[in-house]
């Protein structure tokens, strides 16, 4: 279009250009040769030879040949970076391919995240990252999915003290644990820096609050890890004094905690998990607060410290009225799913959450995601998933093999093997022009799956009996994967690391528990009790991909988890008939030719 203005672009694109360390990525493209802005043209097919010169910078999953046409070439990239949109993102005048308003818009934006990501890694690397842990930053940085605005959203600004804070939670008008928090994961030294901070009057970041709709309780949508820390350190965390209400000598849990614990017996494990109270941080001599270093909070109340520029007592600062403030940020009679969607938006303005985190925030309403959290673990309580407990799920097994892979519960790492794993087996990634299988990042095919159950494609997965097949099969299939550990070889487990490795890493889990799960589905378990060996052999020769690109992470659990059925004897495409049987859809024919491509 003659109005267009491609100075953005341009500008992006000569940025990418310039000479610098590189992401260490499979099949990575010659350096680009440097170039200006000016020699872009847009009135030609010129530029899109300038967007393949930068290609390595756009984590790209197609490889383009130098003799390809022109108009081959724009329509692969432009379905790749918007899928279904490519025919109306250029046009062929003259032989020559020219970007459409459309298709501008799509450029800048990849071109954009591109020099932001590009950033990233060279700041990596100043830091003295090596280029294989910047390269993995990197990739996870373009697997954080894009944010989308809210709909509407009625929000306003305050600033309350503490007491106020303590106040609403004590009259139980805070939702301290919404299902979509991870959660409190603070240790006890991260807590004493949030007090520390707090005594010496330093300001806090805001606390995030939405009121939903037709409730008069708050949630918690940022800001939870420093609230806890804050009650626990008072001793007004409700549910720390429901746990000391349950133990020898309450009275003095208020007035002297140290005996308290003592008469007890706890441990600093104990004291952490029921949000029981801790020390301050031991301070120097000559220290302005070091009069109330390593005390609990009941032998320093009548303490006095200098807040705003005034002398006050510790319980003055922490009880009553006073300058200290924390800033809050309040969302009222707004939509959940609004506020999920603020959720993302602040995070990827900075809060730094990871893409696990962000979506058990945005799809926290789908019962199949409170499920995963409850069969991993990383949100066991009862109250996560009620619809499952009544109906006999018992997920103890499952947490335990887990744990036993070496994966912890922080941030949500378990729900994202278990969700990875369940979108891979269940939902076809889509098709590009040429019908060959889309290799989607692990965040966004995930981010699928869920939407397909939000907007009722996967409607299945919103069915109780569905839904407790799963948990069911789920736990099954990691009993199944614990049972025949010695079929997994050191050597698939890490990326071909030594004999001795123990600990897995993601990939190679979701491979092969993917194939737990076809044989749980397809009642076969005892081929794999049977077949230890044939397995063991096989995956010694299964090493990891070094790349982390999209393409080969799929090529590999498809190959990995495919092979492995084969070897037991058993079909791939009779395995996807049972798969279709039980849940209704399955993407093993996909796997299959997926592991076709990557295999030839």
């Amino acid at each position: 279009m003659e109005d267009l203005d491609f100075d953005q672009i341009a500008t992006l694109l000569s940025e990418l250009s310039q000479p610098s360390v590189r992401p260490k990525i499979e099949g990575n493209r010659r350096a680009p040769r440097p170039f200006d802005t000016v020699e872009i043209d847009f009135s030609s097919s010129a530029w899109l030879a300038r967007v393949l010169e930068v290609a390595a910078w756009l984590n790209l999953d197609s490889q383009f040949g130098e003799q390809e046409p022109p108009k081959t070439v724009a329509l692969r990239l432009f379905d790749e970076l918007s899928p279904g949109k490519a025919e109306a993102s250029f046009q062929v005048e003259d032989g020559h391919v020219l970007i459409s308003e459309v298709g501008a818009q799509t450029l800048e934006e990849r071109l954009s995240r591109a020099v932001s990501n590009r950033d990233l890694f060279l700041q990596m690397i100043e830091d003295e990252l090596s280029v294989a842990a910047a390269t993995e930053a990197w990739i996870d940085a373009w697997n954080e999915p894009p944010a989308t605005e809210p709909l509407s959203i009625n929000a306003t600004v305050d600033k309350w003290r503490i007491y106020d804070l303590a106040g609403r939670a004590q009259q139980h008008q805070l939702e301290l644990n919404p299902t979509y928090q991870r959660d409190f994961v603070w240790s006890n030294s991260d807590s004493q820096l949030l007090i520390e901070s707090i005594l010496r009057g330093i300001p806090l970041p805001s606390i995030i609050l939405a009121r939903v709709s037709s409730s008069q309780r708050y949630q918690i949508v940022d800001g939870k890890q420093r609230l806890t820390a804050i009650l626990r350190f008072m001793g007004s965390h409700p549910e720390g004094i429901e746990n000391a209400k349950q133990m020898k000598e309450y009275n003095l849990f208020g007035t002297s905690f140290s005996q308290f614990a003592r008469r007890n017996g706890l441990r600093a494990t104990d004291v952490r998990e029921k949000y029981l109270p801790f020390k301050t941080k031991k301070y120097t001599s000559g220290d302005p607060i070091e009069h109330i270093g390593g005390k609990y909070y009941c032998e320093i109340r009548s303490e006095q410290v200098r807040i705003a520029g005034e002398t006050i007592t510790v319980a003055d600062l922490f009880e009553r009225a006073c300058d200290y403030f924390i800033p809050v940020l309040i969302y009222r009679d707004t939509q959940v799913r609004d506020i999920h969607k603020v959720f993302r938006l602040y995070n990827q303005q900075g809060m730094k959450l990871n893409a696990e985190e962000i979506r058990n925030a945005v799809f926290n309403h789908l019962v199949i995601s409170r499920l995963m959290l409850f069969v991993g673990g990383d949100r066991p309580e009862f109250e996560i998933a009620p619809e499952l407990v009544k109906a006999g799920v018992d997920p103890t097994s499952a947490h335990e093999n887990i744990k036993a892979l070496g994966f912890g519960i922080t941030r949500f790492r378990r729900t994202k093997v278990l969700l990875w794993t369940v979108a891979t087996l269940i939902l076809k990634p889509a098709q590009g022009p040429d019908r060959a299988f889309r290799t989607p990042s692990t965040a966004s095919h995930i981010d699928e799956f869920l939407r397909s159950i939000d907007d009722n494609r996967l409607a299945q997965f919103r069915s109780k009996t569905t839904l407790e097949n799963l948990a069911n099969d789920l736990i099954a299939a990691l009993d199944l994967h614990q049972l025949a550990s010695d079929a997994w070889h050191p050597k698939f487990r890490r990326k071909g690391k030594s004999e001795m490795a123990s600990r897995w890493e993601e990939l190679p889990v979701v491979a092969s528990l993917l194939a737990c799960l076809v044989l749980v589905i397809n009642g076969m378990q005892e081929k794999l009790e049977d077949g230890i060996d044939t397995v063991r052999e096989l995956t010694s020769r299964m090493v990891g991909p070094e790349s982390t690109q999209n393409k080969t992470q799929w090529a590999h659990i498809a190959n990995a988890s495919t092979s492995i059925l084969e070897a037991l004897g058993i079909s791939p495409l009779d395995a996807n008939v049972a798969v279709k049987d039980r849940y209704g859809d399955s993407a093993l024919e996909a796997l299959l030719e997926i592991r076709k491509t990557a295999l030839v």
